[in-house]
């Protein structure tokens, strides 16, 4: 597979009907940049490519130039200096949402222009799981579907995508712990919820984006944009 973890949010059940196809994906960053890659982004109408990844980590595996095609690509870095030092999953996921909410508001804005989106971080797991659920639940998607797709990225990971990174990590004499292997591919429906409940906490996940800068109207057109009846 050219991306691993890669799926789209469409037909996830929203009120008034569900989550469009062909608008927004999410997926792991990739290893190689070659034909295969460029021909999906261009089949797929991808016109904005948002890489949540640290610039540690970009510099480790640049992925996507800053065009591809008819994509552009957007770096907003999150957890920078973090990597390495984060013990568990609410780590990560309590200070992305207590934190980070204009980066959520430019996620939501940089969605709504764009015809179809790519989000991705690393395993696409967990800033990815946190972006994608934030503008999703924003837009009234079903609660418990969002969490099962968040959850898909344990089963997506763990083959081809684990091995190889062990491998990378072994070059270096790092070796794959349990609690290593939980970061990179585990997920954590309470841990993320938990997180959630920080945006909540002003509402909805709505009044949180709202709060922080995306306009009534903006929200209105991100839900007439993702959710088809």
């Amino acid at each position: 597979m050219f991306l691993s973890n890669l799926r789209e949010a469409g037909g996830i059940p929203a009120a008034g009907g569900q989550i469009a196809s062909g608008v927004l994906f999410r997926s792991a960053a990739p290893h190689q940049i070659d034909e295969q890659l460029a021909g999906w982004v261009q089949d797929a109408h991808i016109t904005s490519i948002f890489d949540l990844r640290s610039t540690q980590e970009t510099g480790y595996l640049p992925g996507f130039p800053q065009s591809f095609g008819a994509a552009t690509r957007m770096h907003m870095p999150l957890l920078e200096g973090a990597i390495g030092q984060l013990a568990t999953l609410d780590d990560i996921y309590l200070p992305l949402v207590s934190q980070h909410a204009d980066t959520w508001v430019e996620l939501a804005r940089g969605i709504l222009a764009s015809e179809a989106s790519l989000v991705h971080c690393t395993a696409g797991k967990d800033r990815t799981g946190v972006g994608v659920a934030m503008v999703l639940l924003a837009v009234g998607a079903e609660h418990d579907a969002v969490m099962e797709d968040y959850a898909a990225s344990t089963a997506a990971l763990s083959g081809d995508w684990l091995s190889t990174m062990t491998a990378q990590m072994s070059k270096h004499g790092v070796p794959m712990t349990d609690e290593m292997r939980t970061l990179m591919v585990g997920t954590s429906v309470a841990g993320l919820d938990k997180a959630l409940d920080v945006a909540r906490a002003q509402g909805s996940i709505a009044d949180y984006l709202l709060k922080h800068g995306l306009s009534g109207a903006e929200l209105e057109a991100l839900g007439e944009k993702l959710v088809v009846g």
